[in-house]
Parts: structure tokens; sequence; C-alpha cells
């Protein structure tokens, strides 16, 4: 018998560890979430200053090696509003041959909340070996308390990847199949090294990069003061280069920098409290962004600055001429997709201008870029009225309520309480959010007088739930009275209308914890089967003990 128990035993372990497996599956599948598909609607080849690029006649894109680009893609999860949550995620899988390059993990941040609500995880495979990105949503619970709604909904947006080609290619085809495409696409490239007689030669004097617009909030009292607008959340960077290559070019060495008046180009200014000097020793022709050895020099000391009254203009006098300057500064910007433009000069100190380069006569240099930060995302909400009614006495819940919801333009809609008291309406649109709706009992359940009472709720205010509590009608008594010489007798017959007590309960928004019943169930029945087991095994002993 005690071979029998030891396989009693066995088998109650097995079914503890099935048991611990769905149990376990229960938080796992809540965690993990899902994978999104068909929701990439595009792929857009940018430069490095966001501009987009063409292909060729033949549907062929001209690139260089060693050349940053971008890869933009534009996601919309539009058809799976009401099915999205926390931890839900999809994936963009980059084809070998393209080598990511200087990428780093983002967080995706709704402008109107400023709640981070997804997470851009970028993993390169290597050189020439492509890679995936992720984006994984979450946060959906702040972002709807801090939208006083219900769902979120209609969620897109843009991020990019910054890629190179490190080996000459000819009309190679890359086809971006994912699941999360909504179509394939095939982009062709063609890919070249600059030979030695295309390559610029001479030496730079000075030049202008960036103009790429950025996600960073700013506020100038200076642009206020001048009544403009005194704060954004974009902006556009700018980079000059000056004296590069560290000649002698005199004393107070003036640079001139202008934001051309262009139709064609968006109209911004300079935030002037973003502007910083630097003395950059160890900068060259390929520096963009600041050096270990750069140090940054103090206005009034080193250099002096002069802006024109609406901040479209200044110039900066560099007291040495033999340093080199490296100079950066925002501007405003519109992140549209618009063209934003700037242009620079330099020249001496008695006014002689300063070629751009030593083998060129150009003495302006003029930077381009297209203003759209690639890296955005945003999401709609949308608002529902509840209605909660319960006993007044008892605090039980009461169904069968009839209420009419009336919105600020006038449009009705009807709602009823269910088993546990609750009547929900449809979804509002966004654009209520803050106004007021009103509600009015059209019907009472059978029981219960009829509540003449117009409440309102603000939607988005307080979960937009109106709480009620019910009165039943009053007991109806019949009293009847028999009378005779000898005895009164009274009778009294009471109609009593019955309740039903219902647990009241609460559903909450759906953020993202999902229903795992049926794990937590499954599980359940292993853990208490595992027991009996034990129990049988262990009382098949006792017995088999006291009969020996």
């Amino acid at each position: 018998m005690k071979k029998k128990s030891k396989w009693f035993g066995l088998f109650a372990t097995l079914l503890v560890i099935l048991s611990l497996v769905f149990l376990g599956n229960t938080s796992a599948k809540a965690a993990e979430g899902k994978e999104l598909q068909n929701v990439i609607s595009g792929l857009e080849l940018l430069d490095q200053s966001d501009t987009k690029l063409s292909p060729d006649a033949n549907g062929v894109y001209q690139i260089l090696t060693n050349r940053a680009y971008k890869l933009r893609a534009l996601f919309d999860l539009e058809h799976y509003n009401g099915d999205i949550q926390n931890g839900d995620f999809f994936k963009l899988e980059v084809p070998a041959e393209i080598t990511f390059y200087d990428n780093h993990d983002v967080e995706l941040v709704d402008l109107a909340t400023n709640v981070p609500i997804a997470d851009a995880h970028f993993e390169g495979h290597g050189d020439n070996q492509g890679g995936t990105i992720t984006v994984t949503l979450k946060n959906f619970d702040q972002y709807l308390a801090a939208k006083g709604a219900d769902t979120v909904k209609e969620v897109k947006g843009t991020l990019a990847l910054n890629f190179l080609y490190k080996k000459n290619v000819s009309n190679q085809p890359v086809t971006f199949d994912s699941p999360s495409m909504q179509t394939t696409i095939t982009q062709t490239y063609n890919v070249q090294t600059l030979s030695d007689e295309t390559d610029p030669i001479g030496k730079e004097n000075f030049a202008k990069i960036g103009g790429q617009a950025a996600n960073k909030a700013w506020t100038s009292a200076k642009l206020e003061a001048a009544g403009s607008k005194g704060s954004g959340q974009y902006v556009s960077e700018w980079k000059v280069r000056v004296n590069t290559s560290g000649d002698n070019l005199g004393e107070n060495l003036v640079l001139t920098d202008t934001l051309p008046s262009d139709p064609s180009t968006a109209s911004i200014q300079y935030i002037p409290e973003s502007l910083v000097v630097y003395n950059a020793p160890s900068m060259t022709e390929s520096t963009s962004g600041k050096e270990g050895d750069f140090v940054q020099l103090v206005e009034g000391t080193d250099y002096t600055v002069n802006w024109n009254e609406n901040y479209t203009n200044f110039t900066i006098t560099f007291k040495d001429g033999t340093k080199k300057y490296y100079v950066t500064y925002d501007t405003t910007t519109p992140n549209d997709g618009s063209k934003v433009q700037n242009m620079v000069s330099v020249a001496k100190a008695d006014g002689t201008p300063v070629t751009r380069r030593t083998n060129t006569t150009e003495t302006t240099f003029t930077a381009s870029a297209t203003s759209l930060f690639s890296g955005t995302i945003e999401a709609t909400s949308a608002y529902t009225v509840k209605v909660s009614k319960v006993d007044e006495k008892t605090l039980n819940p009461v169904a069968g309520a009839v209420y009419v919801i009336t919105d600020p333009d006038g449009n009705t809609v009807e709602v009823t309480t269910d088993a546990e008291g609750h009547a929900v309406s449809s979804q509002f649109d966004e654009k209520y959010a803050g106004k007021e709706f009103k509600i009015k009992e059209k019907t009472a359940p059978e029981g219960y007088e009829l509540d003449e009472t117009e409440y309102t709720v603000t939607l988005g205010q307080e979960g937009s739930i109106l709480h009620v509590k019910d009165t039943p009608k009053e007991e109806e008594t019949t009293t009847t009275t028999t009378t005779t010489t000898e005895e009164t007798t009274e009778e009294t017959t009471v109609t009593t209308v019955e309740e039903t007590s219902t647990t009241v309960t609460e559903e909450l928004p759906n953020t993202g914890t999902g229903n795992q019943t049926i794990y937590m169930v499954i599980g359940g029945l292993l853990v208490v089967a595992a027991v009996g087991v034990l129990v049988f095994a262990k009382k098949k002993d006792s017995d088999e003990e006291s009969k020996n």
C-alpha cells in the first residue's frame, strides 16, 4: 500500500505544479498584453534635417554610405478603439543590410495631458543586420484620470529610426512586412560612397546645422515682453560652427544670424534665453554636438550679443578671432511639417566678409529643415454619463429605473438601471468635456415613487456619475371591522412590496488588467484536487497501519 501512497503523492505534486502554471499564467497574461497588428500606415525616408526624401524616376532612393538617415513610421490604432490596454504592443522588424545608428529608447508623451502613454524600444542586431522597434502602451489609468474620461481611443503618432548603410548596394529592395504593417511596403535603395573627386575640398570657415524639431518645453520672458508667445512645447534646435579651422581672423569677429522673411517658410523667432556660446578647441567639420573640452563663454566678457526688436536677427561679436566657436540656440517652431530656415554669415571687424569655405566665394550659409518631430503620440478619450440607484432604506440596488439624459445641445438618450442598479450612457465626444448634462427619471421601477428632480452632472468630473437613492412607495393597509353585541373582531390585511437584495459593485474603466478568470478557476480547482489526493493517500496509510 505504501507504493500506492507514493504514486498518490507524485500525482498530487503534479497537480500542484499544474495549478501554479495556470495561476501564474493569470498575471503573465495581464502583464504581457497583446500584439497589435495592421497599425503602421506608412514609412517615410528622411535626411537628418527631417526633410522627406523622394525616389528618382525609377522609384529608387539614392543615398550615401556612412551618412545618417531616418525612417519615420506613422501608426494609427483606431481600429483597436475600445480594445487597447496597458501592455499592448506592436513591433516593426527592420530588414538586414540596414544598420541602427545612435538610437535611444524614448517615452511617447501625450501633450494634452503630459502623460507618457507608450515606450519605444530600439534593438539593433549589429552592423548590416537590421533590428526591431517595439512600441508598448502604458499609463492609460493616469491618462484617463487626467482627462476624467472612461475610454482611450484613436491613439496615433510617429516615431523615427536613425540608420545608415555601411557598404555599397545596387538597387536593393528593402521589404517591410511585419504583422504591424497595414500593407507590405518595399523601398529600393541605391547606396554609393563618394569618391575622392566628389568630396568637398578646401577648409571650412563657418557652417550652420540643425533645424530639427525637438519636444522640449520652453518659456521666454523676453519674447513675452516683446508681445510674442512666451511658451511652447516644441523648438527647432540650431548649431553654428565659427572659425572651424582655427585661423587668425582678427579681433571682434562678427557672426550675423537671420531668420529669413520668406512666404515659403514658417514665421519663427529666436528664443533668446537659449543662446549658448562655447570655445571649442577640438571642433572639426564633422562636429554636431558639444564635446568634452568645450568651455561655455560669458556674455560681456568673451563676446557681446545684440538682438533686433522682434527676435528674428542677432549679431555676436567675438573678441578673440583666433579661437574656434560653437554656438547653439533654439527657435520657435510650428511642428506641422512646414519648412523652417536660418541664414548665417561671418565678417571681420572692418566688414570684410569671410567666405563659407576657403575654396568658394559664398559668404552666407542657409540651413533648412522640416518642422515635424518624429516621436509623437496622441489619443482622444470618450466619456459616459452614469447613474447608480439604490433603495433609500436598504441601500440595495434598484433595477428598471428609466432616465433621460440631455446633452448641452438638447439631444437626449434614455438609459435603464440594471440588476446592479447601474445605467451607463453611450459615449460622448471629447468636445463635451466640462459641460453640464441634465438627468431626470422618466419611469420609476415598480414599487417606487417617481423622482421629479432634474439633476446635473459635469462630463469628465468625478466620474460623471450620479448617485440616487430611490424612495419606495408607502405600504398599503386595508382594515376591516366587524361589530357584534358580544365581541369585536378586528382583521387587518397588510400588503408588502418584497425586495430582492443584490450586492452593489462599481465597474471601473478597463486600463489593462484583463479578465483572467478562467485561469484562476482552473488553478484553484487543481489546488483543491491536489489537497484531496494527499488527504486520501494519508487516510489510506492510516487505515493500513491500523489493520496491521
